[in-house]
């Protein structure tokens, strides 16, 4: 087993690198938002380590109501329970997620910017996800 340790003195630019996917992406959503995608690509990777990190993340970065909305959508997998940017961003999400044509730009309230934003976001959650998974965290 590759421990945290070891991958970090081998590839210690790793969270810079793959920090900078989500830098301007950032910045075109709400912080709630890209916990949000972050905790459902998470669930959907069956990353356990990531889920923990990002569902106290959006704890954070939202009302009590809204995160217990949101996590009732996500444990339902309905995401018809969403708002309606929410729901887009996290369907366009899951597109990525699953290497499946993006279609998810036509009638979406996300403008390209922010749909740019939700793949960048997408990218960098899959890749910690791996890392994660694969040293068994």
């Amino acid at each position: 087993m590759i421990s945290q340790p070891y991958l970090l003195t081998e590839y210690p630019h790793i969270h810079k690198a793959l920090g900078g996917l989500s830098t301007q992406a950032e910045q075109c959503l709400t912080g709630s938002t890209v916990h949000l995608i972050r905790l459902y690509i998470s669930q959907l990777n069956g990353c356990k380590y990531c889920q923990i990190m990002h569902e106290d993340a959006l704890k954070d970065t939202t009302s009590h109501a809204q995160f217990t909305r949101f996590y009732k959508a996500l444990a339902e997998s309905n995401l018809a329970l969403l708002p309606q940017f929410e729901a887009s961003a996290l369907r366009l999400a899951k597109q990525v997620t699953q290497v499946k044509p993006v279609t998810e730009f036509d009638n979406t309230p996300l403008d390209e910017k922010q749909c740019l934003a939700v793949i960048a976001i997408a990218l960098q959650i899959n890749s910690w996800n791996r890392i994660a998974i694969g040293l068994g965290f």
